[in-house]
């Protein structure tokens, strides 16, 4: 059995920082980070070619995985502040040449746990638009988006912001 590992990716970014103080939430001394169990989970869930295409969706593969500092510093769309089964979590779009991927991290925000820390991704074909993802992300019947904030090209795409 493997033990548990994290890779440390780096602060937030101030539009991200920023973004979560409008909201009311304080990222300024947490870091992004991926764990051996997010990797895990990932390749597991979200790997197998087959099961993916079942569900319409690309498979995740190690090179996805390592794209993720770049796509939560320059997400095409980000949304800041979800509440779900009682935590806080961020979620990313990013658009490659490979397909859309959709990254989810969730806050820590303890005396333990100060970090931003991945907890699934996954890889759609094609482009999306904002508004699809923003339905993808808000439809669960456990997702709360009413204090969330939605970033449209934030990190360094020049499309603004929207709420």
């Amino acid at each position: 059995m493997k033990s548990f590992q994290r890779t440390l990716i780096g602060k937030p970014g101030q539009w991200l920082i920023e973004a979560a103080a409008e909201i009311g939430l304080d990222f300024s001394e947490l870091v992004h980070e991926v764990t051996s169990e997010f990797v895990t989970h990932v390749m597991k869930q979200h790997g197998d070619a087959e099961t993916e295409k079942a569900r319409g969706q690309l498979p995740i593969i190690a090179a996805d995985i390592m794209l993720i500092p770049d796509i939560i510093k320059n997400p095409n769309c980000a949304i800041i502040g979800i509440s779900k089964y009682g935590k806080i979590f961020n979620v990313y779009l990013s658009e490659n040449s490979n397909g859309t991927v959709i990254y989810y991290e969730e806050v820590l925000n303890s005396k333990k746990n100060k970090s931003l820390r991945g907890k699934t991704m996954y890889k759609k074909m094609g482009k999306m638009s904002n508004e699809t993802f923003v339905k993808i992300v808000s439809n669960n019947s456990n997702t709360d988006m009413s204090g969330a904030k939605i970033m449209v090209g934030a990190g360094g795409h020049p499309d603004g912001e929207a709420e």
